[in-house]
């Protein structure tokens, strides 16, 4: 085997991987084109999934805010129910024992009648 037989395999090898690298290349960068054109017309134009999808989301954000309570409003709510109720039973107790003492002081004053208690 000669020299000049073992340049020329070995420029040919070269050449071959630099087609090859080339070609590669060329590749990658015609798919990063073609992506770049659909990912742009794509977020220009959208596609009908993408509308419908946002559709829902419009829709789920307008009903949220009417069937959804947040835990903390309703603890509020319900601490601010319960606490009137408390005022309210506090209320009835104290005319209830005035109304009791009311029917007592009658029923003493009064010894022929009869008494409610």
């Amino acid at each position: 085997m000669s020299w000049d037989a073992l340049a020329t395999f070995a420029l040919t090898f070269v050449t071959l991987v630099g087609l090859n690298l080339a070609a590669i290349r060329w590749l990658l960068v015609r798919t990063d084109e073609e992506l770049r054109i659909s990912l742009n017309t794509l977020k220009r134009e959208g596609t009908e999934f993408s509308h419908s999808l946002e559709r829902e989301l419009l829709q789920l954000r307008a009903q949220l805010p009417v069937e959804y309570v947040r835990r903390e409003d309703w603890i509020r709510f319900s601490n601010t129910l319960e606490a009137k109720l408390d005022a309210m039973r506090a209320e009835s107790r104290a005319e209830l024992s005035e109304l009791r003492e009311l029917i007592y002081q009658q029923g003493r004053g009064n010894p022929g009648e009869e008494t409610l208690a």
